[in-house]
Parts: structure tokens; sequence; C-alpha cells
């Protein structure tokens, strides 16, 4: 006999042993009555025993019939996994992996990336940075298979979703420096010295941040740029100051110049989350990209970076004030 029709004559007997009903079986499996019980019946043949109680109606399986179903519920269950593994093969080697991210959560990104990568160590991945409302088009126009954005009103649009942190924002400065050793720090203190920032319109700034942050660029002395780089080497002269999302402290973490200090809220907080869309077929890939981000462990791992204090290399631990 045929392995896959063996298979396929299986699934027939699983799906009538969960159906109890020949034409609701038939249709569970997309295949006509007489289809599915001619197979039945090819099976019996085969093994020469009879597995069906013969009657008008589905009465039950016969004592033998019960064997082949146990071995017939093993034998379906190893075909699904096998042919899930060799889709995750497949997709692996084959495909790329397509992630839309607000620019704040980039740092946090290889939390992620890193044990993905481990499990589909030849898969490719394409990381983008967009808005909340860039991420919402490429969703609709399904130019991603997941995403890291803002969870909100247009969540019911996504297939799954799993909250990752809440979004806040933090005032980099040097050590030793105003503000330095503070447990938070207000918008309005922004206002009271030069600033080296990256554009208050760039996608890693809320609408209200980027609000606050323009007008408070009318009244001090600032430095306007696209690179992290040069934000970090400006503060740590101790002449300016940056605003930065919580994530960045990821970035600084160790370093023995640079002090981040939390913002007050502005007003409600957004809650940073992954997502999966709406989408057909589902990947594979994209659903274990998505577990993982929302594996209890990475989210411990998110929650320990954020919370943790930016400590110079090789100091002593200092609480945060309250």
């Amino acid at each position: 006999m045929d392995a896959m029709m063996i298979v396929r004559r299986l699934e027939y007997l699983v799906a009538l042993a969960r159906e109890k009903h020949f034409a609701r079986a038939a249709l569970a499996c997309h295949v006509s009555q007489p289809t599915l019980s001619a197979g039945i019946q090819q099976l019996e043949i085969d093994l020469g025993v009879q597995i069906v109680k013969r009657g008008h109606r589905f009465e039950g399986f016969t004592e033998a019939g019960e064997l082949v179903l146990s071995w017939a519920l093993r034998t379906t269950s190893d075909a699904e996994t096998l042919r899930q593994q060799l889709k995750e093969r497949q997709e692996s080697h084959a495909a790329t992996l397509r992630i839309g991210v607000l620019g704040s959560a980039i740092p946090l990104m290889k939390i992620f990336t890193v044990p993905f990568q481990r499990r589909y160590p030849s898969m490719n991945l394409a990381v983008t940075i967009h808005d909340a409302y860039g991420i919402e088009q490429c969703i609709e126009e399904r130019s991603l298979d997941v995403a890291i954005t803002y969870l909100d009103k247009t969540s019911r649009n996504y297939r799954r979703a799993q909250p990752l942190y809440v979004e806040e924002y933090e005032l980099l400065i040097k050590r030793g420096t105003r503000f330095s050793g503070k447990a938070s720090a207000c918008w309005e203190d922004i206002r009271e010295q030069p600033l080296c920032l990256l554009s208050p319109n760039t996608r890693i700034f809320g609408a209200e941040e980027s609000g606050i942050l323009n007008q408070a660029l009318t009244k001090t002395p600032h430095i306007i740029t696209n690179a992290i780089w040069l934000v970090m080497d400006h503060v740590r002269t101790g002449n300016w100051a940056s605003v930065l999302p919580r994530p960045v402290r990821v970035m600084i973490a160790g370093d023995r110049e640079l002090e981040a200090i939390r913002l007050e809220p502005t007003g409600a907080q957004p809650t940073v989350g992954i997502v999966l869309p709406r989408s057909e077929p589902v990947s594979q890939a994209a659903e274990a990209f998505f577990e993982i981000a929302a594996s209890i462990e990475s989210l411990n791992i998110v929650e320990t970076l954020l919370q943790a204090e930016v400590e110079p290399v090789g100091s002593a631990p200092r609480r945060r004030a309250k």
C-alpha cells in the first residue's frame, strides 16, 4: 500500500471516530461520503479485519477496530508533526520573515532575534522601522508577517497580540551634571538646557512627545541629527542632554559616562506589543517569532532590562530614590 494513502485512510477513520457520523466525517475531510466509506472499506480489506460495525448508521467500532483506531490516532498525529516540521524547514531555507518595528523598540530586538535564529538558522529577517500608522498600512497591504507596535483600538485587527512593555521616555545626561542621581525629571526641565536630539518628528517618538520636543526646541539651543551615536557622543561632553525612549537604556547599560533619568509621563502611557496580522496562509515562522517574543522568558528579560538602573561598569548597584 502507498504510505500516504494509508495515512489518508487513517485520517478518515479518526474523523469518523470524532464526528460519529459518515457525512460529517466526510465533510471534515473535504471528500464525498462514498469516498470516505470506500477508503475505510479498503483499509479493512488491506488489514484483513472488520473495523466498523455494520448498520444503516454509524454504530461504533469492532474490537479489532478499536485497536486500529488507537494506531490511527498515533500515526496521524506523527504524520501531522512531520508535515509541520517539513513546512518549517522549507520556510526556514526559502523565505524571509518580514518584521515591522516601532523605532523606539529597536534596542530590544536581539532579545527575540537571537533565539529565533537558533530555531531557524537559515531564515532571513527583514526588519524595517515604521511609525504606528505605517505598520497598520503595511499590515493592510500584507507586506509584514509580524510587527511590534502600539496596542490600541486597532488591535482587534490582529489575530494575536501580546503586550511587551509600557512606553516611557528618559532624559539622557552625563553623570555628574544637573539631574544626575535623581529618580525622575519632568518634561518642563528639558527646556532649561541645551539638547542634542534625534528629530522630534522621527518614528521613535509618539505624537504628544514630538509636540513637546518641538516646542522645547524653540526655547533652548540644540543640535538635531539622525545619528544616535552623535547624540551619545555630544551628551558625553556634558554640554547637551537628550530625550530617548526607555529601551535605549539597553544600549547604554554599563556606560561609564551616561545616565538615564526617567521623565514623568505626560498622560496615558501607550502599551507596545507584538502582533500577528489576520492573514492566510499562516506563516509558521511568524508564529514561532511571536511565541518567542511572547514567552515568559523574553518578557522577563524585557522587564529586567527596562527596570534596571543604568550603572557604570564596576560600580555598586544603586537603588532608585522613591
